[in-house]
């Protein structure tokens, strides 16, 4: 008989009370950062039907199929990042994802509540940020308090400047600063 290693859950609740709830395709991993190791929770998973979509890319707009993602979760970080990818593991684009750092709530379930605001990173670097207007919504009705909405904007900053400097220092291509191991976007780690 082998060991397997243990189930482990994913549950991201909105501020509404919605909330999706999936077995985790991944597990923890420990990456090297400026700051020391990294503990970090990754999950993979594919999409049932890609869908096409125009992507900003260091050759110019390319119109890719987005068929997979990663996705690594922070407990030291207001933010998760998904890299969503084609068949052929291009790069699609990353979404950061403002949250409340992730919390274990029992043995191998791990939960974040979702803040609302966004960042999509174009494979160029091209950052737009995404449901602004909820997110002031959210702050507005106190269901973000002034802490969290104060951690979100720092964090918004932080990812944003820290992808800006990826630019400067590989060109508009920001997948040449990746993790060879991991394939983590170094960025992520620099916010």
């Amino acid at each position: 008989m082998t060991d397997r290693p243990p189930r482990m859950f994913y549950r991201k609740e909105k501020l509404r009370g919605a909330c999706w709830e999936y077995q985790i395709q991944g597990g923890w991993i420990s990456v090297p950062s400026a700051e020391g190791s990294r503990r970090l929770l990754t999950h993979r998973f594919a999409f049932y039907r890609p869908r096409e979509m125009d992507v900003q890319t260091p050759h110019g707009v390319e119109r890719l199929s987005r068929a997979a993602a990663e996705q690594w979760f922070f407990p030291d970080r207001w933010f998760s990042l998904l890299r969503f990818t084609t068949c052929d593991d291009r790069t699609v684009g990353y979404y950061v994802n403002f949250s409340c750092p992730l919390i274990e709530l029992r043995a191998n379930y791990y939960r974040d509540l979702d803040l609302e605001l966004d960042l999509w990173v174009e494979p160029n670097g091209a950052v737009t940020i995404v449901d602004q207007h909820e997110f002031d919504a959210e702050v507005e009705a106190n269901r973000v308090t002034p802490e969290w909405a104060a951690q979100v904007n720092c964090a918004c900053d932080a990812v944003a400047r820290a992808v800006r400097e990826a630019v400067a220092q590989f060109g508009p291509d920001i997948d040449r600063d990746r993790h060879p191991e991991f394939g983590l976007p170094q960025f992520i780690l620099r916010a």
